[in-house]
């Protein structure tokens, strides 16, 4: 019984894997022909065709062996001897141009690999840089995200191999069994029922592995976060000062454990799976050679035609296992590949979106329906005179309680609007709604009475600037960094260095040792580190760079000290002197300046309107503003001794 102290850090049970019917095999292993074909169309027909020349070609050496065989056998020495040395030379010329075709086609298999990689890969990002962002709110998604990744990085390999094998092992059995069928007809399917077994044998080893590898999904994850957690930068600091190694390590090694012992238990099933079909197939491939001795002893088959239907019978043995051998991997992977593709299933773009509503155009009056920009066009700003807030309610997925309930509020353009309340009062998940990264589950979001919450997220948020408080540090250039925030204009540095002076980052990214050029983040060989000040300038600076008309700053100084926060604070309005900002702080001070403050509580608004008007209230905020205060204050003498 495992440590009690080593119980999953995460909902690491077992997943039960989706059945898979047998008549459902065919498809499966169309939709894999499917994806070769879209991946590395010339490549594969490259592969199949010099693995047919392999294969077909086999006929010949076979038939021109018995030939030879037999007039070595018949006419001895009376044969003559030239024109048999020129029909040996043939036979392994033949034989030379079969290796070659085999080995060409062998030796492409690794570029096919890494194509269908590729676009299996990228199948997946797909679905990852595009699909609503509340799906990464959930564990099913990243199970199938996980498993996704995982089929997309090992299973194309896997199934060029297959496909290979099979594609070289049927078409050399086409061939030795049309040179046996030659010989004699009847030893044909005899030969090729010994393959059943294999073949069966493949089938079930494929689904024991997937299935195994499916429970295990949710383990493994989490196994890969404690890997996570133990090799990165960013939790190496903690790790060590709460001496954390070698507690997450035990848990680490327990999920490897986990791991390993259902992989043997897998390994096992398979073994004996495979036992037994081989025994039965070699059975079977013996009793065809013994019969081919049977009527070689009784005259009623030649010498020279015993011998051939010999090599060919093990010839297309040989054959036979190679084609289970593909075939094991084929239905190995086709599980797998099921899986992928239901996951890239998942794109926004796999089915018709719905109508989306006429936009308002920035500075715009409503204008007649256009055709639709091409996918490279650079969308059209979509701007407000008023935004509109209609009883917004939204709970994520893994909560048991709305994170907002029932929120309406209104922001006029060029007002500085902000958002001030406790933690878990809602600002931030507000914040997310009218970025647009979540959809509300009911209420509606307005830009001038147009109901904007079913129209295309990607358009809207091209006029929003958005700063969380938990910004990304990209590890590239510090110009990068700043670009990023519009990235269509990354390479005007005139425009860089404009949004880094208004973010007041431009003095210390000039100062390092190749400026704008130099990399940030220690991880890569000549990168710099900032401090988390450093870093929050350039993220600010980021999101000034994207010149949106309405911007959303959650927590933008949280890591500043107290002056720089100030000069921030007061060059606020210049800086973003005609857009319209949501300004998110747990600092009551620093959002004097808006004109209008919303106070959240429970995920509700719990009072509204201007500085002066909330004090006078006196509610939770003067409350909440009174009680910050205090802390600056100092009201006990302290004892100078």
């Amino acid at each position: 019984m495992s440590d009690p102290a080593l119980s999953p850090v995460t909902a690491a049970e077992l997943t039960e894997p989706p059945q898979i019917e047998m008549r459902r095999l065919p498809g499966l292993l169309g939709g894999a022909l499917k994806l070769t074909l879209a991946a590395a169309r010339r490549e594969f027909l490259l592969i199949t065709a010099l693995q047919a020349v392999g294969g077909l070609g086999l006929v010949l050496p076979i038939l021109g062996g018995r030939d030879l065989l037999d007039k070595l056998l018949v006419a001895g020495a009376g044969s003559p001897l030239v024109e048999m040395l020129l029909q040996g030379a043939l036979i392994l010329g033949m034989l030379g141009v079969i290796g070659l075709a085999t080995a060409v086609a062998t030796s492409r298999d690794d570029v096919l690999s890494e194509q269908l990689n590729r676009y299996a890969l990228g199948r997946v990002l797909d679905v990852a840089c595009t699909i609503e962002l509340e799906q990464f709110e959930r564990p099913e998604f990243h199970n199938r995200l996980e498993r996704a990744s995982m089929s997309a990085r090992i299973r194309p390999h896997q199934l060029t191999q297959g496909l290979g094998a099979l594609t070289s092992a049927v078409m050399s059995t086409a061939g030795i069994a049309l040179a046996l069928a030659a010989i004699e007809p009847l030893l044909v399917p005899a030969t090729l029922l010994a393959g059943v077994p294999l073949w069966f044998a493949g089938l079930r080893s494929g689904r024991v592995l997937f299935d195994a590898l499916f429970r295990l999904t949710p383990a493994e994850r989490e196994r890969s976060y404690l890997l996570d957690v133990l090799t990165t930068r960013r939790a190496a600091k903690e790790v060590r000062a709460f001496g954390l190694a070698g507690y997450l390590r035990a848990r680490w090694e327990q999920r490897t454990d986990e791991r390993l012992a259902e992989i043997r238990v897998t390994a096992r099933r398979r073994l004996r799976i495979t036992i037994l079909a081989r025994l039965t197939s070699g059975v079977a491939l013996g009793s065809v050679l013994g019969l081919v001795l049977a009527m070689a002893a009784t005259g009623e088959m030649a010498v020279a035609d015993a011998g051939a239907a010999a090599t060919a019978v093990l010839l297309l043995g040989v054959r036979l296992r190679t084609a289970a051998a593909g075939t094991d991997l084929l239905f190995e992977a086709a599980p797998f590949l099921q899986d992928l593709q239901g996951f890239v299933a998942l794109a926004p773009g796999s089915s018709p979106p719905p109508q989306p509503p006429k936009l308002p155009q920035l500075g715009k009056a409503p204008q007649a329906p256009r055709s639709p920009p091409s996918p490279r066009a650079r969308p059209e700003p979509v701007g407000f005179r008023r935004l509109r807030v209609e009883n917004l309610t939204f709970r994520y997925p893994s909560g048991r309680q709305p994170a907002l309930r029932n929120v309406s509020m209104e922001i006029g353009a060029g007002q500085v609007v902000a958002l001030v309340g406790e933690n878990g009062s809602g600002k931030t998940t507000l914040a997310k709604l009218l970025s647009h990264l979540y959809r509300p589950q009911a209420g509606r979001i307005l830009y001038d009475d147009v109901d904007v919450t079913g129209a295309d997220p990607d358009r809207l948020r091209h006029s929003i600037a958005v700063l969380f408080q938990d910004f990304q540090r990209y590890l590239l250039s510090a110009a990068d960094n700043v670009g990023m925030g519009r990235w269509e204009r990354a390479d005007d540095r005139a425009a860089v260095t404009r949004a880094a002076r208004a973010a007041g980052a431009h003095d210390l990214l000039a100062a390092l040792s190749q400026g704008y050029e130099s990399l940030l983040g220690p991880e890569f060989a000549g990168g710099i580190d900032l401090s988390g000040g450093q870093w929050q300038r350039v993220a600010l600076a980021r999101a000034f760079f994207r010149e949106a008309p309405f911007i959303i700053l959650d927590e933008p100084t949280a890591t500043l000290d107290a002056r720089a926060e100030h000069l921030l604070f007061e060059q606020l309005r210049t800086l973003l002197a005609g857009r319209t900002v949501l300004l998110i702080s747990h600092r009551f001070a620093t959002v004097r300046m808006a004109d209008h403050i919303y106070v959240l509580d429970g995920g509700r608004v719990a009072e509204h309107g201007t500085h002066d008007q909330l004090m006078s209230a006196g509610g939770r905020y003067a409350e909440l503003f009174t009680l910050q205060a205090a802390g600056y204050l100092d009201p006990q003498p302290r004892d100078s001794g």
